[in-house]
């Protein structure tokens, strides 16, 4: 069965993981950071997208958008205007273009001058709608689109846990996001401490500062970074899958790894957020203080009991029947009008 969007052709900044993610629900053209006005136009004018989607990147196509997109007020080498030109271009050739930060609302200072940009702005955390509304107007178009999952990689497709151990898929940090911190530094302590082992993939293993490597004496197996789908397989060949929230008092703000261990039914350990409390807490195990995570572990080492396995199977469903991509991709092309 096609994708409900197979026709549908967007123009798109984004960085490569959400990339990977639209390019089987739709038509995706790639947008480099060109140096022309004149580009951009050859560039639209051949494709014809039916709109202009640009995400909070960090890199985008090609690593062309580098400092392209985000602020940075102390370098100021580093700017939107690029982006500016192809906004423009595109609302003059009558094409929607949409604005996602998917980095809300950490980085809401971030990427506010670029978002104010665009026809329609959407973002993860419904608590920085008001803060668009009072940079942009309040008529602005500005909505919330919470982080889903791409079905083609992450789903169910039964329990097969290889590997009685934890996991954990993600960046670690010392020179930020101290509460983020310590709920690692205890999850870590408490997995390797009752014997049930951790082992880790360090998204930023490719960055050389030690600010972004995890603590030597933790007792973690790290391993380098992994290619974004082949995070499934992850999640389904260990038994427990750690799961951190940066963002704690937003309703809809979650990790995208968060959804991704549901999807492919993986037992979650996560961080207590509002939005897991709202939105996922009776498929996870929310985990708050060293002894209970360390009693969960220790159980868990064992085995999973019936519970466990009902939760995930659970968590699944839930994830594929309200967030994946063709139902995200749905919001923004019904407001966007296409």
């Amino acid at each position: 069965m096609p994708a409900p969007f197979a026709r549908l052709k967007i123009a798109l900044v984004a960085d490569e993981l959400t990339r990977a993610c639209l390019a089987p629900e739709c038509q995706i053209i790639d947008v480099p950071a060109l140096a022309t006005a004149y580009g951009f136009h050859r560039l639209l004018a051949a494709a014809r997208p039916d709109m202009l989607l640009v995400e909070s990147t960090w890199a985008g196509w090609a690593q062309t958008w580098q400092y392209r997109v985000a602020s940075y007020p102390d370098h100021w080498l580093r700017s939107n205007r690029r982006l500016r030109v192809l906004v423009r271009i595109a609302r003059d050739m009558g094409i929607p273009t949409v604005f996602w930060n998917k980095e809300d609302g950490v980085h809401f200072d971030r990427f506010i001058a670029s978002a104010r940009l665009f026809d329609h702005v959407f973002t993860v955390d419904a608590n920085c709608l008001a803060r668009y509304r009072a940079a942009m107007g309040a008529g602005a178009s500005v909505h919330v689109l919470p982080f889903p999952v791409q079905p083609a990689y992450h789903r169910f497709t039964g329990f097969a846990f290889a590997r009685r151990q934890a996991n954990f898929v993600g960046s670690y940090s010392t020179h930020v996001h101290p509460a983020r911190r310590a709920w690692q530094d205890m999850v870590f302590a408490a997995a390797v401490n009752s014997g049930l082992g951790l082992t880790v993939y360090d998204r930023n293993s490719a960055r050389p500062s030690s600010i972004y490597r995890y603590p030597a004496s933790a007792g973690l197996t790290v391993h380098p970074a992994v290619a974004h789908a082949e995070t499934a397989r992850i999640y389904k060949e260990n038994l427990v899958s750690l799961n951190v929230n940066t963002v704690t008092d937003s309703a809809t703000m979650f990790s995208r790894r968060l959804v991704e261990i549901l999807a492919c039914g993986g037992i979650a350990v996560t961080s207590a957020a509002r939005s897991v409390d709202t939105l996922f807490a009776r498929y996870c195990h929310v985990v708050r203080d060293g002894a209970q995570a360390q009693d969960l572990f220790a159980r868990l080492r064992h085995g999973p009991q019936r519970d466990d396995l009902e939760r995930a199977r659970a968590g699944a469903a839930h994830v594929a029947a309200h967030h994946t991509w063709d139902r995200r991709l749905a919001e923004v092309a019904a407001v966007a009008g296409v």
